[in-house]
């Protein structure tokens, strides 16, 4: 039906009765040219409807302007719309050229004669409405393309990397927030600059060779930077790639370069580490293996494969059934894994033992996918175990023939087990219960609380070893001198449950100990007084003679026989001198020093000429040789000299000199004394230095010493911190070499200490 036959209808109204009908046959137009992209049908059929509404007012010309202006308004919303759907510019003209298409062929059919002014404001209304449609579109596709670059730039500015470009030439299109950090310069002040003028001679070198390289290939490049900053050098990994432009050429470089410093150590670290794991695991004596799924053999290392004289990579790449095929307890073990079980199990390969812990490797889908185990060579505990039950089968015997009382006692219920000899070794009857609380109460009142004390400690502090000697009251009433040994056995917890130890009886070892001791206390102490008492008449004879001698009306018999009583009263004060050094010495005080600088070659020609004095028929040789300075008791090294030079004197033959040498080194000087004659008997050798103890040999002129020389020599050498030693042949006779450390302090200038003359 024509709805406009009779009367004919005017323009406006006809728009007006067939506006559903354009709209319906615009909206089909648009879906086929829009495909599946179209919107919503709500969000892009509202602006033509209202464009439609605006062109029907504006047709009746009441409001032209403000008619005009709403066909501008709706055509601007749907630039807007059709920008925010997605929907490209070319797409929105052909839009308004469709709803221009079926308002004409609507009015066309509808029989409608084409008016001029009419058909004039239909295309102004169309017209403007798609001006501002694309003039909308346009400015939402520039706030669009500003917001885009405002993000793209944050991202670049927030990125951990240093990223920029460069135009062909090597100048710095753009650089973000990074890079100006690293570099220490903004943006303007390096976009439009090249590396020459940015960076050091050396680096601004190496990176315009690899521009250059991404030039010339047209490729992505990576390559290490090292660059020199505040806080140490740095190593930045450097990705450079071209940016192609429209012609196929390269308009730009671009580059990120990421700090990877850190990451370099850490990985070096790692890889240190791994390598450092690996040599541990080569060198422990373990087998790490696994294998795939299927029993296919993909990792054998480690030092205990030496032990099981397997060559792990014979292995690798082989099946585990095809390897171990006589062996039934590894098949099975296998089996066992792959089947998804974790366990452990002691085998024996080669001869050697090891425990072996395997564990299946689960995928995803829960499946094993790999087998992985640990071999620790056990081969020295499995042998130790076998040794420790033998020596516990030797030790159960052992308590069958033992003097010593083995007991088991339960700490939580106090019953003790006792061996056969307890009750004969306290004297108590058969049937004695002889529990915890009888035991304490029979230790000796001044020893309980100790006992009890030591032992809990011992208990409670986890310790397993306890030891105590006490007094016990045997079941006669006499008293026990008890040597306790005890170890706590403790539970897998670390509690202690039992002690399992031995009493031993040592009443008369610690009764002839004490009488022993008494003994030489009481010996040491009359040696000490009597030498001491004996010293002042010796003094009186002593210095009586010596003002004798000094008198000039005595005949020559005189003179000799007073010089007998002198010689007889030194030596006599000398013998007291070696008691007292050793009664010193054997009290534990030691022999008192008084260190002082001195020169040891002037002290040993002095000694030397005394001793030379003294015996004018023997022959002694002085030899000194480098620095002789050192820090010590002048008397006590005189007495060591006296003792070495008169022993050789006594134990050499006549008519052979003996030689003293003095030498110093850089932290020493060593004095050595030697003679010719008999050796040292062998059997004596190793008392040599003991007190009382002399070689007796039938040429020995003078037997009158008490035998304590050597021992004060070596106490007094011992007291200086040096070393005493004797070699004595046949042939090449026998000489004592002491070594004295020179021992200078900062109090002893060099310039206070005596020269040594050669």
């Amino acid at each position: 039906m024509n709805p406009c036959a009779t009367p004919p209808c005017r323009l406006p109204d006809l728009l007006e009765a067939r506006r559903q009908d354009i709209l319906r046959r615009w909206e089909a137009r648009v879906g086929e040219l829009l495909g599946e992209g179209a919107p919503p049908r709500a969000a892009w059929v509202r602006a033509p409807t209202g464009l439609v509404d605006a062109v029907v007012d504006l047709l009746r010309g009441a409001h032209v302007s403000i008619d005009l202006e709403r066909a501008r308004a709706f055509g601007g919303r749907l630039g807007r719309e059709r920008y925010l759907a997605g929907v490209d510019v070319g797409t929105l003209v052909r839009e308004y050229g469709l709803l221009r298409d079926a308002i004409l062929e609507v009015l066309e059919e509808a029989g409608w004669m084409p008016e001029l002014a009419g058909l004039r404001l239909l295309n102004q209304a169309l017209d403007v409405g798609l001006a501002d449609a694309m003039v909308q579109y346009g400015r939402e596709q520039e706030r669009g393309l500003r917001a885009t670059e405002s993000t793209l730039l944050g991202i670049l500015d927030h990125a951990p990397a240093a990223i920029y470009a460069k135009d062909p030439r090597g100048r710095y299109l753009f650089i973000n927030r990074t890079f100006e950090q690293s570099l220490g310069k903004g943006r303007r002040d390096v976009v439009g600059h090249t590396d020459q003028e940015m960076l050091p001679p050396d680096l601004a070198k190496v990176c315009e060779l690899s521009d250059r390289q991404v030039l010339a290939s047209r490729r992505t490049l990576v390559t290490d930077e090292h660059q020199l900053q505040p806080d140490g050098p740095h190593i930045f990994q450097s990705v450079k790639f071209p940016l192609p432009d429209e012609a196929g050429g390269v308009a730009a470089i671009c580059g990120i370069s990421t700090d990877v410093t850190e990451a370099r150590r850490a990985g070096r670290e790692r890889d240190e580490a791994r390598e450092h794991l690996s040599r541990i695991i080569t060198q422990l004596p373990i087998i790490v293996w696994a294998s795939d799924a299927k029993g296919i053999i993909t990792l054998c290392e480690g030092e205990g494969l030496r032990a099981a004289g397997v060559d792990g990579s014979q292995l690798v790449g082989r099946s585990t059934f095809e390897v171990y095929a006589d062996r039934p307890d590894l098949i099975e073990a296998t089996r066992r894994a792959q089947a998804g079980e974790c366990f452990a199990l002691e085998i024996e390969m080669g001869g050697a033992w090891f425990v072996t812990r395997i564990s299946p490797v689960l995928g995803a889908d829960g499946e094993v996918v790999s087998v992985a185990g640990v071999s620790l060579d056990i081969t020295e505990r499995h042998r130790a175990q076998e040794v420790l039950r033998q020596s516990e089968m030797r030790y159960r015997l052992a308590t069958l023939a033992t003097s010593d009382v083995i007991y088991d006692w339960e700490l939580d219920t106090g019953h003790i087990e006792w061996s056969e000899l307890a009750a004969r070794q306290f004297r108590l009857p058969s049937h004695h219960v002889l529990d915890i609380h009888e035991w304490t109460r029979r230790i000796h009142p001044e020893d309980r609380a100790r006992v009890s004390r030591q032992m809990q400690a011992v208990i409670d502090h986890g310790e397993s070893h306890w030891a105590d000697e006490y007094r016990f009251q045997r079941g006669d009433g006499t008293w026990a001198v008890i040597s306790d040994r005890g170890q706590v056995i403790r539970d897998a917890a670390g509690r202690a449950a039992r002690m399992v130890g031995a009493m031993q009886d040592v009443s008369e070892q610690r009764a002839a100990e004490m009488e022993a001791k008494r003994r030489a206390e009481f010996e040491q102490l009359l040696i000490g007084i009597v030498s001491h008492d004996l010293r002042n008449p010796i003094s009186a004879i002593t210095m009586a003679t010596t003002t004798l001698l000094r008198r000039e009306d005595l005949d020559e018999r005189q003179r000799k026989v007073i010089g007998r009583i002198l010689s007889s009263a030194e030596r006599a004060t000398r013998m007291l001198r070696d008691v007292l050094d050793f009664t010193q010495a054997r009290l534990g005080g030691g022999i008192p020093m008084q260190p002082r600088a001195l020169d040891l070659h002037e002290l040993t020609r002095q000694v030397v000429d005394e001793v030379q004095l003294a015996n004018p028929e023997r022959r002694l040789v002085i030899e000194c040789s480098g620095d002789g300075r050192g820090l010590w008791d002048a008397d006590r090294l005189a007495q060591v000299i006296t003792n070495l030079v008169n022993n050789a004197i006594h134990h050499s033959l006549e008519q052979g000199p003996v030689r003293v040498r003095t030498h110093g080194t850089r932290r020493a000087v060593a004095l050595a004394v030697h003679n010719l004659g008999p050796p040292i008997p062998s059997e004596l050798r190793p008392r040599l230095f003991e007190p009382m103890k002399r070689a007796e040999r039938k040429d020995a002129r003078d037997s009158r010493g008490l035998g304590l020389g050597l021992f004060i020599v070596k106490h007094i050498v011992d007291a200086h911190g040096g070393g005493l030693r004797v070699h004595s042949t046949p042939h090449e006779g026998t000489t004592f070499l002491v070594r004295l450390p020179r021992l200078l302090g900062r109090e002893v200038a060099a310039r206070d200490m005596p020269h040594a003359s050669a």
